[in-house]
């Protein structure tokens, strides 16, 4: 199987592989605006806050990718509320963990190992959002 056949595959570990690929494209991005925020903008502290507005700002790129590319579906409401749902739970996870490993490791590298215990967790939540059969619009459910 060629990195083309996996990736576009429908099988749970061609969907894996997507996810990974979102969530990592997602979690640069949010590490990036976190770092600039606390050491830019918070001159070195406020990292709860920071993990805050770097979560929500790769949030919408996150919801669009994980739609079309992970889970080949076309976004909607319901799934937008699934979605948010899950992310809520994950980023409740993720600040409080941040709040626990600040002290730990410091703000600069206490959003590593909060993200190594909640993405597991994520990939389970989002995946029941977007296959689920209560968040699938009117016209999905008819082709089921």
């Amino acid at each position: 199987m060629n990195l083309k056949q996996l990736i576009n595959g429908e099988g749970r570990f061609s969907e894996i592989m997507r996810f990974a690929m979102v969530g990592g494209l997602a979690t640069v991005l949010q590490y990036g605006i976190y770092i600039v925020f606390v050491h830019a903008v918070f001159n070195g502290g406020k990292a709860v806050v920071a993990t805050l507005i770097s979560y929500a700002i790769s949030f919408v790129a996150n919801f669009f990718l994980s739609s079309y590319f992970t889970f080949h579906t076309r976004p909607n409401a319901k799934k937008g509320l699934g979605f948010t749902l899950s992310h809520l739970i994950n980023m409740g996870m993720q600040t409080g963990l941040v709040a626990i490993f600040k002290g730990i490791v410091g703000p600069t590298l206490a959003l590593l190992p909060a993200l190594v215990i909640c993405i597991p967790v994520n990939y389970f939540l989002v995946r029941f959002a977007f296959t689920s059969k209560i968040f699938k619009s009117g016209s999905e459910k008819e082709n089921l």
